[in-house]
């Protein structure tokens, strides 16, 4: 499904209010073209190849001290939550996104604006990383398809290699069974013939 690519080009990050912790914090949002599983695995597998491992906190996926261009020159602590935009439409998420600098202080478009915009423009981005990421997904999936089917096949040609000695095997077995019983009806014939001569000669 690379749909991702081209899907809802037009839908932009904003900035939004949400509750956490008891308090409102200023998040980015944006709607992204995948289901939420889609997303958070492509995630987790984009910031774990920086080195980062998420932990889960009030809902939110939370990766801490991270230090990624595409926002600026900073360590960030960068809170992601995802969710369904309807039960209608399963192949569309809400991602929000929350920026710390550390205990807990988070960033707004007033305190740090540069920072707000690069973050806007990393979830516009967004839907091309989990593009990228389905895609990979579907080529592992297909070469571990393509492995299986050819050790099935490797498998195959060597049962039918043995099938082959075992008929050939077989086939000898029977040869040999029927010049055996060839064998076994002439001594047949001779012995009877043994025996009427006997009884003849008792007679």
């Amino acid at each position: 499904m690379l749909t991702g690519l081209f899907t809802k080009a037009d839908a932009q990050s904003r900035t939004s209010k949400i509750e956490y912790q008891k308090a409102d914090r200023e998040a980015i949002v944006n709607e992204v073209p995948f289901p939420v599983d889609m997303i958070l695995k492509a995630l987790e597998d984009t910031l774990e190849k920086m080195g980062y491992k998420g932990k889960e906190s009030k809902g939110f996926i939370v990766y801490k001290g991270v230090k990624m261009p595409a926002l600026g020159s900073g360590a960030y602590d960068l809170y992601f939550s995802v969710d369904r935009k309807s039960k209608k439409e399963k192949d569309i998420s809400n991602v929000t996104m929350m920026i710390s600098k550390g205990f807990d202080s988070f960033i707004t478009e007033k305190s740090d604006p540069g920072l707000v915009q690069n973050a806007k423009t990393y979830l516009d981005n967004l839907r091309n990383t989990v593009a990228v990421y389905d895609r990979n997904q579907q080529i592992t999936g297909q070469e571990e398809a393509v492995i299986k089917l050819e050790k099935k096949i490797e498998s195959l040609t060597e049962d039918a290699a043995d099938l082959q000695k075992k008929k050939k095997k077989l086939e000898k077995e029977i040869e040999d069974n029927i010049k055996e019983q060839a064998d076994q009806q002439k001594e047949l014939e001779k012995q009877r013939q043994v025996l009427s001569t006997l009884k003849g000669t008792n007679g």
